[in-house]
């Protein structure tokens, strides 16, 4: 056992020689490379200290930047250089689209077409717009922004930090002053320089500058602010000495590392999606709202003719004011309370009344000329029923005592810290909204074909032969009214009804 553990610790010293030996071996190719490089003069091996040249090579590199400053201290943030790319890399036809996807060109629109004909033109607006885009802008604009980000991160490197080692008189507030630089510790500025390579090794030599350079002349009202020939200048120097690698040598020197690597930050942003997923949610959102307002606007007119006055609330538990608890956590709402309360009101106040007095006539005082014709009418009127009886036990059942209401609140008791009770709790009220969907598109459904059986009869009125009923003149003598009066008036309710519930389902159709 001793004897294997003398091996295994004789094995790790003979490594860590050779590690320290290959160490030393690559310090001393380090320490050939800097004195043989162009720029050795940038450093004093003996004394491990920099000397005047690597100062007026960072004050060469910092004055042309004094004016980008102040300008690159907020870049990152600012939403106008964003949109001033963006722009930039835009043609004629990208800024008409554009322009016709704002709210205020939709609106204008809305004002002239229906809602089908306004959706279709938005939506091919916005595939048009999408494509041109994505083909054209993404890469040109990404690529504008991060050497933008790029420039930013150098143009505020704290160049100042360092050359005020090499004069200690040196101030930021003087451009024109002359400094003279001096001998500075390595140790010193050896972190520095770290940061330094992190800014400076991102910068390349593409031709993207001159289309940057125009974004931010644009930006200070057509005033240049870095000439071209000079940021040219500035890039070459720098590039010379980054290919020498004189500045990578001294850290590995310096630290006795001879295979430290610098991290660069390559930015990698992509506004350009961004701004295209911006332009197309706003642009839905536009569409959403004016459909809403004109549905909306036009259900209250259709209400107003079927009802007289907007009706009041008449369910009891599917309601908005019900339903606030869930929406205040953001865990949803009853989505349909609106139709439902309209389709209560019309089937208690109107339809159980004037509507099954009508259908009573024809289906117990009718003679028919065959009962199967009758049967069309008999069915959609007793789905009617049926369905009036289904809304008013829909309803009972969220009273706060019954099953389905006493899940739903105990799941939101325990929403907040189990993700699964909310779940639990979204699924119940999408399953109670469903229903409410249901009803609603089924009464629609019914009344549809009650609707067409009143046009049958009230055509079938003035045919000589009758082809539905054989005894007009019993029925007409049973009514106060004038019969083809009252079926025409319960066409007409039936029909716009139809259009509100229509409007709730189909939103874009009117």
């Amino acid at each position: 056992m001793a004897i294997v553990l003398f091996e295994k610790i004789a094995t790790l010293f003979g490594k860590t020689q050779d590690t320290e030996a290959e160490k030393r071996r690559l310090l001393k190719l380090v320490r050939k490379d800097i004195m043989q490089s162009e720029y050795r003069k940038f450093f004093k091996m003996q004394s491990e200290e920099f000397g005047p040249p690597m100062g007026k090579f960072f004050f060469d590199l910092y004055k042309p930047l004094i004016p980008l400053q102040i300008l690159m201290q907020n870049v990152a943030k600012s939403t106008r250089m964003k949109q001033l790319i963006i722009e930039y890399h835009m043609d004629n036809e990208l800024i008409t689209l554009q322009e016709q996807l704002s709210s205020t060109s939709i609106e204008e629109r809305a004002k002239i077409i229906g809602n089908k004909k306004l959706l279709a033109q938005v939506q091919s607006d916005l595939a048009r717009f999408s494509s041109v885009f994505s083909n054209n802008c993404i890469v040109p604009i990404d690529h504008s922004y991060n050497l933008l980000l790029t420039l930013a991160a150098f143009a505020t490197f704290d160049f100042f930090h360092i050359l005020k080692h090499f004069d200690k008189n040196f101030t930021a507030q003087l451009p024109n002053y002359q400094p003279k630089f001096g001998q500075v510790k390595a140790s010193v500025l050896i972190e520095a320089l770290k940061d330094f390579l992190e800014v400076a090794y991102p910068l390349d030599q593409s031709e993207g500058w001159t289309t940057l350079f125009k974004i931010l002349k644009a930006s200070r009202n057509d005033v240049d602010i870095i000439d071209q020939g000079h940021w040219n200048k500035l890039l070459a120097m720098l590039h010379a000495v980054q290919r020498s690698s004189i500045i990578l040598l001294i850290i590995r020197f310096v630290e006795k590392n001879p295979v430290w690597q610098s991290k660069p930050d390559f930015p990698n942003e992509h506004i350009a999606k961004t701004y295209l997923e911006m332009v197309q949610a706003e642009a839905e959102e536009s569409i959403d709202r004016i459909i809403n307002l004109k549905r909306n606007a036009r259900i209250d007119e259709l209400a107003r003719a079927v009802f007289g006055n907007l009706p009041g609330e008449r369910m009891k538990y599917y309601t908005e004011g019900c339903s606030e608890i869930y929406k205040k956590k953001n865990m949803g709402s009853f989505l349909y309370t609106k139709e439902i309360n309209y389709l209560k009101v019309f089937l208690i106040d109107y339809y159980k009344k004037e509507v099954r007095e009508l259908c009573d006539l024809f289906l117990i005082r009718g003679q028919w000329t065959s009962q199967s014709l009758a049967k069309p009418l008999s069915d959609a009127f007793l789905a009617l029923m049926s369905i009036s009886e289904k809304l008013l036990a829909f309803d009972d059942d969220l009273a706060d005592d019954k099953e389905t209401t006493s899940r739903m609140k105990n799941y939101l008791l325990r929403a907040d810290r189990d993700k699964g009770q909310a779940r639990s709790l979204s699924i119940l009220l999408s399953t109670v909204n469903e229903t409410a969907r249901k009803l609603s598109v089924s009464a629609a459904k019914e009344l549809i074909a009650l609707g067409i059986q009143l046009k049958n009869l009230y055509n079938d009125h003035e045919k000589i032969p009758h082809e539905y009923i054989i005894n007009w003149k019993e029925i007409e003598s049973a009514s106060k009214i004038p019969i083809i009066q009252r079926i025409g008036a319960a066409h007409k309710q039936i029909y716009n009804f139809v259009r509100i519930l229509k409007l709730f389902i189909e939103p874009a159709e009117e």
